[in-house]
């Protein structure tokens, strides 16, 4: 996957460089009755010019600035997306062993029983040989290539005694076991054969994608320390001070973002909602076997999380002559209209308790420092669903191997009801499960736990609200 972040054009280098020059002629033209070598009007609107040209350069820069910061969002998304559909596949994977180990076993078990039932009929065709009696039918029906062949061969089966009759019921019946599950067991071990190639495709995938965002993020870190160099002779100040401005900038974007995402989300779900019945969830053929214990109807309040602490200001700039910059705005939410039906409000079940859930934070939270690894479930490293599956085992609820399971899984509440233990869920589609690439666990006070991606170790960091699906799982 290629992952590529922009550059300004070569005209805001150049326009930039000027900025200073310019400056300083148009200074010299307010003080120039003294000078009998004053620039003439047309020098100073020249000046005057190219002063606002370096202004819209000086722009142009924040705008890009302000583009790279979406683009390095996106270029995470793409690495945890690849991470999820290799979990996925890894999870398809085991699931198709499992399915070819059981037909085998149970072709096996059908070989045993066809084998006993051949035996049972030796013994009768020798009995009959001692007593004189023709073996025709019985040496047909041993002789036969397969179940098709038994039929068609033990048709004269009513001049045979009784006892040989049942031998030879039990033997067909034992021949068409056999031959049915072998079937299925080959059938699973393609099926094993497929789904490993997949995973395998899936893991390198999932690498060339963060190799590509290592990439990308490495050349966009050189052109912003590039940019900021600008901003800096541009407007007379430090490198320092313009990092630390920008710095800024982008966390007051992505505080405006996730307020506005938070406020949808909440609004979205009102806590009254809960009492929706909670419906049977289909279950998926990677989840383990639960209890079938029925969620309450509506889950007990918890504190509202707390909103988004204000971010620490930044150093002020200098007071030189340095342009305005930009307003820089960010776009609300796409409303979206929560779903309904299989994974809407109060659907999926939940099986712990509060105290379950303090307990999966606290195992959780002592992971914390543990490497980032694509597909694993600990213990000594960890991807975003493995950590939450083996936090809620050591709780003593079972969970799905991936953030989608998980998701199909839970009961469904609103952000509003929250207790510590909770899931939150991130996707490319609200309104679709299969879409999830990120989950991660509610500790309250507006915080998660968390195994972010590849490169970041496990972490406890503030709620994100960007990108979450419209309800939240509890386990």
């Amino acid at each position: 996957m290629a992952l590529r972040l922009g550059t300004v054009n070569g005209r805001t280098r150049a326009a930039v460089a000027t900025l200073a020059a310019a400056v300083l002629l148009v200074g010299s033209a307010t003080t120039g009755s003294a000078d009998p070598t004053a620039p003439s009007d047309r020098d100073v609107r020249a000046a005057q010019q190219a002063v606002t040209a370096a202004q819209m350069s000086v722009a142009e820069i924040e705008v890009r600035l302000a583009q790279q910061s979406v683009e390095r969002d996106a270029a995470v998304v793409a690495v945890q997306a690849a991470g999820e559909k290799y979990t996925q596949a890894e999870s398809d994977r085991a699931a198709a062993a499992d399915a070819a180990t059981e037909a085998a076993t149970r072709a096996a078990a059908a070989d045993a029983q066809a084998e006993t039932a051949r035996r049972s009929l030796v013994a009768i065709a020798r009995q009959t040989a001692r007593s004189g009696g023709s073996m025709d039918t019985i040496e047909a029906v041993l002789s036969a290539d397969g179940f098709r062949q038994v039929v068609d061969r033990s048709t004269t089966l009513a001049r045979v005694g009784t006892k040989a009759d049942e031998a030879v019921q039990r033997y067909r019946a034992a021949q068409l076991v056999a031959t049915t599950l072998q079937a299925r067991a080959d059938s699973a071990v393609a099926a094993q054969a497929t789904a490993s190639a997949a995973a395998k495709d899936a893991l390198a995938a999932a690498e060339a994608t963060q190799a590509a965002s290592d990439a990308a993020l490495a050349a966009a870190a050189a052109e912003r320390d590039d940019l900021i160099g600008q901003l800096a002779a541009a407007r007379s100040t430090s490198a320092e001070v313009e990092r630390a401005r920008q710095d800024q900038l982008d966390a007051d974007r992505q505080a405006r973002a996730d307020a506005a995402a938070e406020a949808l989300r909440r609004a979205a779900a009102p806590a009254a909602a809960v009492t929706t019945v909670a419906a049977a969830v289909p279950s998926a053929a990677t989840s383990p076997t639960t209890t079938t214990t029925q969620p309450p109807a509506a889950a007990a309040p918890a504190a509202a999380p707390a909103a988004p602490a204000p971010a620490v200001s930044a150093p002020a700039a200098p007071v030189a002559s340095a342009p305005t910059s930009p307003a820089t705005t960010t776009p609300a939410p796409t409303p979206t209209t929560a779903p309904t039906g299989a994974y809407g409000l109060g659907t999926g079940r939940s099986r712990g308790s509060a105290d379950q859930g303090a307990a999966a934070v606290a195992w959780a939270s002592a992971q914390v420092g543990l490497p980032y690894v694509y597909g694993s479930a600990g213990f000594e490293s960890f991807d975003c669903s493995g950590l939450t599956m083996r936090s809620w085992q050591a709780a003593g609820v079972n969970l799905g191997r991936t953030s989608r399971d998980q998701y199909k899984q839970v009961l469904k509440i609103s952000y509003d009801d929250m207790r510590p233990g909770d899931l939150v869920f991130y996707s490319t589609d609200p309104n679709d499960p299969d879409a999830i690439y990120h989950v991660a666990m509610w500790i309250g006070g507006n915080q998660v736990v968390e195994a972010p991606r590849p490169g970041v170790p496990v972490r406890i960091t503030s709620m994100r609200w960007a990108a979450t699906m419209p309800f939240a799982g509890r386990a």
